[in-house]
């Protein structure tokens, strides 16, 4: 493995950490790091020692390149259309090749545009049936928008419906010290 490669997982496992701590913290789950893989990016333990994979996958918005530049916050149509698209990509990646626990993998679309303040209501309006055409276990929305701020992120459940919703961070403290 590159250097490149190995700081692009170390990356990767402090953002499994961040989504685990807050993770924790909704209802009837409870999940643990147990080792890296590919495909996907990790394999978690739940509390009855069941495997589950993790598959990290940030969410690229299609916005103008001069709202980009001067800092403007993409509209909550492109954030939506980013998250279709990200799902239909790792879906497909799942169907094929050498998928570990093609069947139990949680896909986390990690968000840092669109603060989940403003996003999850429109999310709650479009329904859970809009984001249930794929094969992942569980969809979770992770924003990462004020983790500088905070230190954590917060999660909206996609899928399924028994974890639908917005979970609110607890926050560790308070913003810029």
């Amino acid at each position: 493995m590159s250097d490149h490669e190995l700081g692009m997982k170390m990356v990767e496992r402090e953002e499994l950490g961040l989504f685990l701590e807050a993770y924790q913290t909704t209802p009837g789950v409870d999940r643990r790091f147990v080792s890296y893989s590919e495909r996907p990016d990790f394999i978690c333990s739940r509390a009855d020692a069941v495997l589950v994979g993790v598959e990290l996958t940030w969410v690229m918005c299609d916005r103008d390149f001069r709202d980009s530049m001067f800092g403007r916050d993409p509209s909550l149509y492109d954030v939506v259309d980013g998250l279709y698209g990200a799902i239909q990509v790792k879906d497909r990646k799942r169907r094929t090749g050498t998928w570990t626990h093609r069947d139990n993998t949680i896909l986390v679309l990690q968000e840092g545009d669109c603060p989940l303040a403003r996003l999850g209501p429109w999310l709650e309006d479009l329904g859970p049936e809009e984001f249930s055409d794929h094969g992942f276990a569980e969809v979770w929305v992770a924003d990462h928008s004020e983790l500088d701020a905070y230190g954590n992120i917060e999660l909206f459940g996609l899928y399924p419906e028994a974890l639908r919703g917005h979970f609110q961070a607890w926050y560790r403290g308070k913003p810029y010290g």
